[in-house]
Parts: C-alpha cells; structure tokens; sequence
C-alpha cells in the first residue's frame, strides 16, 4: 500500500491512521488498534492532535473523516457528519464539519481547486469521555470489513446459526469488544443481503427490461439503480418526462415519504409527492430503498437531483427519519426541510398516554403546531404546557422540542409550503400506495400500478384544466373588483381559497398606527370581530403595492390573507399587486400546461441529462468500479444504450430470461 505523501511517522504506528486494505470505514477488526483502545497511549493523542491541528494539509474529505474518527475512538468520543458549505453556484464542496455530540469539532476546507486543510479544531468537551472498555460500541468506530464479511456469508451458507456464528467470531477475536461491529450491525446487513437476494431474480429482470423499452419509447424517461459491493440490488428510482416537466413548475415544495413498506420485498416505498396549480397532488418520481441508511438517501437524493437537471428544491417535508434529515443536509443545503405534521399525530398517541384525552393540553399542542408565530411566544407556550402538566422528565417531547424548528409554524410560516402541511395529503398519499400494491405482489406489477395511478392522476387534472379554461367560477359577493380580478387570474381551486379570505376580511377592524419607515408607508393593526383572535400587524408600501402581513399567511401559502385584502379595501386597491400574484396557481400555468403537454414540448430552461435520451450521444466519462465502503453505483441506462450493438446480437432487446446478475456483471465490464 503506498504512503500517503502527508502522513507522519507517527501515522504508521501500528497502521493506526491509515485506512484499512479494502478501503473501508475505520473499524476495530484490527487486533492493534483494540490494543490501543484498551490502554489508550497519550502520545498517540497528542501526535494525532497535531495531526489534525488548523493549517494541516487532508488528503481528501473521506480520509480526515478517517483520522478523526480513530482520533475519537483513542479519547473516547462518537464523531457524527456535520455540515458542509459548497462554492457559489455550485456543488462542489468548500468546506466540511465532523463533532461530536457537543461543541468539540473538526473542520476541514479549502480554496478553489487547492489544497484541503484543517481549518477548525476544537478539543474541549463538556462531558465525559468513554470508558475504554466501551469505546468499540460507537457508530464511528463500527465497521464490519469485506474479509469477516465473506467468512459470515461463508458461515451462514453452510447452515451454522447466525447467532452461532457470531459467537465463533467473538471467541477468535478474543472478545466482542475486539471483533469491530456489535451484533446488531451483522444482524442488519443479512437483513439486507436477505432482501437483495430476493430481488436477484426474474422480478428484477422483468422491472429492468420495462425501464429499458421505457427508454426507448420515451426518450426522457429517467431510472437508476443502486447496487451493493456483491452486485445485489439496493435502491432504484425513476420518474418520466413528466414528472420533469411539472417539477419545472411545481418543484418548489415536496415531500419524501418513507414510512410506507410494500410488495413481498418489504422494501421501503419513497413517492416524491408535489402538490399543482390546482392544488392536488402531483408526483415526481418513486423509489424503492432496501434500507434507511445516510448513504442510501445521500444517493437516492443525487439521483433525483441528477433527474431534474440539478434544480434545488424550497421546502421539503418528510418523515422524523434522522439519516434522511442528514442526507437532506448535505444534498439540498439551501431547502428548508419541514417535517410532515401527519407522522408526528400518528406516533404522538402512543407517546403522550392520557394527555391523548386531555382538552387543555391538545389546545396546547395544536397551538404549537399551527398557530405560533413566533419563537418567544412559542418558548413561552411550550414552558407553560411542561410546567402546567409536570412533563418536565418526558422524553417523547424532550425530542420534539430539540426537533420544533421542522414542526411548528413559529420557526417555519414565513417559508412557502403550498398548504402541504396538511395531514390528510400523507395520508391520501398512504392510501394510493395501498391500492398500489400489497404484502404479496412482485415489485414488477407494483410498478405498472403504480403507473395506472399516475395516469388518473394526471386525468384529473386535465378536467381541471379544462374546466378553468371553460368554466367560471361561482362569487359570493357581486360587483367586487378584487374579486373579479382573483377570478380572473386563479385556477378555481385556488380562487375559492382566495374568495374566503376576502369575505372574512369584512368582519376585521383596523387601525392605523404611525409609521416610522416613511411617507410611502402606511401601518394598520387589526383583529377579527368577535373572536378572541390574535392582534395582526399589516404594512403596506402606497407606492410600491408591497404588503406584509404578521400572519405570513402570503409567504407560506401564495395567498393574499383577509388582513392584507382588509387594507386593499380600504385603500383602494382593486387590482391584485402582480408582486402579490404566486404564479403558480394561475391560470397562465394551465395554458402553460396545455403546452408542456403536448407532442413537441421540450424543456428549454435547463439541460437534459444525457442518461435520460437513447438518442442523446454520451458524453459522459467511463464510470469505474472501485472498491469503497459506500455501494458501487452501475450507469445502467447508459451502458445498455451504449451497448445496444451487444443486445442486438442477442435479439434486439434484453431478454425477460436474461440474469439479473449477469447484466449487473456486464455493467461492470463496459465500465472497465
């Protein structure tokens, strides 16, 4: 193995800081490096540390991550990925974190195109540092390598338990603490291999033969798969032209759903779900994940973002999945990432026990998660829930209240979110899947399914559209210009929310106040007659036609509120401001949309990668198999277009009878 160029003496001792033969995450199959976390040595922390001090030139990100890693597992700490910071304008990263559960961190980052150097090393902690005796059990010093892999497989094979086996490993390691991985991880990665080697089969070659005559009927019909070390398949999405096209228009907002498991597989099923300009739902693609890990979700968000020509979404909502959230960090950096109020009533019942029951605390806790605006008044709703029920010691809300910033409006109601927030849209999305597929049908079947879904889908919203074109809409109120003008400009559904807003804006009082941000400026405070409602403050520049509300009401949804039309009426203005217009919900995108359905549509506003076109030429370089502890990634589509001389010879299409495997080794020889 050569050296590294930028490691010291001290580096070799023991091979300690040199990644291990297969190029693998750090881990303690090594007996030396047990050895040294058994009876910690200062000099090496104290080399290591200058090792890792600010102004030290890294390799690369992967092998800082390494060295650091066993850095923790020598002074007993758990290192976790933190995050990163890419260049303006592209997704090239600048600059990487790596901490601990506190403030003790390290930063790596570099100049464009230069070397990577430590730029941040903090050493203090403020707990206590792991027993020696328990340092094997961190996550960052967990690794099972290739070789007690294949012993394991090996072992299982030949009809020993795999509790038996593991027992055997144990004993010839000396110890579990000496083995490198806990039970649990072996116990997860043949929960894994058992799932793969389902797949392996004529269900797998059946669902590729479809993506490829896919392909080639429709030219910008996306897949990609995602294969382990052993060629077994692990993750695949996909989406056609036109789930494309309407995350041209509809990307702003979507959600990833993954606590749906479906077919004999027990896959995890992931709809990418948006919502249109008539506020129904609209898909942007579907995955199939064979397990929850950061890596997985790290590639299924590349490849989606590969598949919409790299535009980066604004809000994602998704399920309280943490490897999930993590991936969202590192490949979506600039979206804001809500979680789906849905999930959490869903788990909170069998977490609260008789506050379920309790009228006072549901006020509460529906007020945190719908009607706080801000984050002191939601510090001092929540105080006041925790001290008024004595759930001072509750864990289930220790981890809500670390997790409020994706949940509560008081964090989140000035970010636009369509109105996805709704419960009842996970929900309906649940039940689609559903009739989608169930416990016993073929991965295959579930696919064409999962299609003749999309297709209703996309029928209703051609009535739709056809009824905005052609329809008028019912109005509550006659001879009102504002009113005229929203229906004019909004699709029905949407103008129907509008119309309410205006009629609830006759039952608001106002008050001027003085404005101290100039003549132009004019400052009302108002409040709903009747109600013990909240006070709201509406700003609204005369000359500019620029209003804002405190209900933010505009911001997160795209929709004036009855407080800004209340200051229109009486100021007015009898025509929407076009600054107050949220294009998407017009009808401009139903005339739009009569295009981009059409034969000749092509998107003209970003480029279409080449693995989505069987007659694009490819021009993307070889993608090489190497060895790595993230899973191999196999261009399939490209490769198969590529190669369509070989299939020729074999009859012109991939045979239905064709090995799975043998086409995932194929894939591995036209990379080569």
């Amino acid at each position: 193995m050569n050296q590294d160029p930028h490691m010291s003496e001290f580096d070799n001792l023991n091979d300690l800081s040199a990644p291990n033969p297969s190029g693998e995450q750090f881990g303690l199959g090594d007996s030396s490096i047990s050895e040294h976390a058994k009876v910690p040595s200062l000099s090496i922390v104290e080399e290591l540390e200058i090792r890792l001090g600010v102004g030290q030139v890294m390799k690369s990100i992967e092998d800082t991550y390494l060295l650091y890693c066993k850095y923790a597992h020598t002074k007993g700490f758990g290192v976790n990925k933190g995050d990163q910071r890419y260049f303006m304008g592209t997704k090239e990263i600048q600059a990487k974190e790596f901490e601990c559960s506190c403030q003790a961190r390290l930063r790596v980052g570099r100049e464009k195109g230069g070397e990577w150097k430590v730029t941040r090393f903090v050493l203090e902690h403020n707990h206590e540092m792991i027993a020696a005796s328990q340092t094997h059990l961190l996550r960052s010093s967990r690794n099972i390598s290739h070789a007690q892999k294949s012993t394991m497989e090996a072992l299982v094979n030949a009809k020993i338990p795999l509790a038996s086996m593991l027992s055997y490993m144990e004993d010839e390691a000396q110890g579990p603490e000496h083995l490198g991985f806990i039970r649990k991880d072996a116990y997860d990665h043949f929960y894994h291999i058992k799932k793969c080697t389902k797949i392996e089969n004529g269900d797998a070659s059946e669902l590729l033969q479809h993506f490829v005559n896919k392909s080639n009927d429709k030219p910008l019909f996306y897949w990609n798969m995602q294969v382990d070390d052993d060629n077994r398949l692990m993750n695949f999405f996909f989406r056609d032209h036109q789930c494309r096209v309407d995350f041209e228009y509809f990307g702003d907002v979507f959600s990833v759903d993954t606590t749906y498991r479906t077919n004999i597989y027990d896959l995890i099923c992931a709809p990418f779900v948006g919502i249109n300009h008539h506020k129904q739902n609209v898909m942007f693609g579907l995955a199939f994940m064979s397990d929850k890990t950061e890596s997985s979700f790290e590639w299924l968000f590349r490849t989606f973002l590969k598949s919409m020509g790299g535009k980066q979404p604004g809000t994602i909502f998704t399920d309280q999945c943490q490897a999930m959230m993590n991936a969202i960090d590192t490949v979506f950096p600039c979206a804001h990432h809500r979680l789906c109020q849905w999930h959490i009533n869903q788990n909170a019942p069998s977490h609260l026990g008789s506050m379920n029951n309790n009228s006072g605390f549901k006020k509460l806790w529906n007020e945190f998660t719908h009607h706080c605006d801000y984050e002191e008044e939601f510090e001092v709703t929540w105080e006041k829930m925790i001290n008024d029920y004595n759930l001072d010691g509750h864990n289930w809300l220790k981890g809500m209240y670390n997790l409020r910033r994706g949940w509560s409006t008081a964090f989140s109601n000035n970010k636009f979110s369509a109105g996805l927030l709704a419960t009842s849209r996970s929900e309906g999305t649940n039940s689609v899947l559903k009739k989608a597929g169930n416990r016993t049908i073929s991965l295959y079947s579930f696919v064409l399914n999962y299609e003749k879904v999309q297709k209703t889908w996309r029928a209703n919203e051609k009535i739709e559209d056809t009824r905005c074109l052609h329809g008028k809409p019912v109005t509550i109120l006659k001879n009102n210009p504002l009113l005229d003008h929203g229906a004019n400009v909004y699709t029905l559904n949407i103008f129907n929310l509008f119309q309410v807003e205006l009629f609830e804006s006759l039952n608001i009082q106002l008050r001027e106040q003085p404005s101290h941000s100039g003549h132009f400026s004019r400052v009302f405070e108002m409040q709903s007659y009747g109600q013990n409602s909240k006070v709201r403050i509406v700003v609204f520049d005369v000359q500019k036609k620029e209003i804002r509300c405190s209900c933010h009401k505009f911001e997160s949804m795209g929709i004036l509120c009855r407080h800004a039309l209340r200051v229109f009426n009486c100021m007015n203005v009898h025509i929407i401001p076009e600054m107050s217009i949220k294009k998407r919900w017009t009808k401009e995108v139903v005339v739009k949309g009569t295009k981009r359905k059409g034969k000749n549509y092509q998107i003209t506003t970003l480029e279409c990668p080449s693995q989505e076109s069987t007659n694009a030429p490819n021009t993307q370089e070889p993608v090489h198999v190497q060895p790595s502890h993230y899973p191999t990634v196999l261009p399939f589509q490209e490769k198969l277009v590529e190669n369509q001389p070989y299939w020729s010879q074999m009859g012109g299409n991939v045979p239905s009878t064709f090995s799975f495997v043998g086409i995932l080794l194929l894939g591995m020889e036209f990379a080569q």
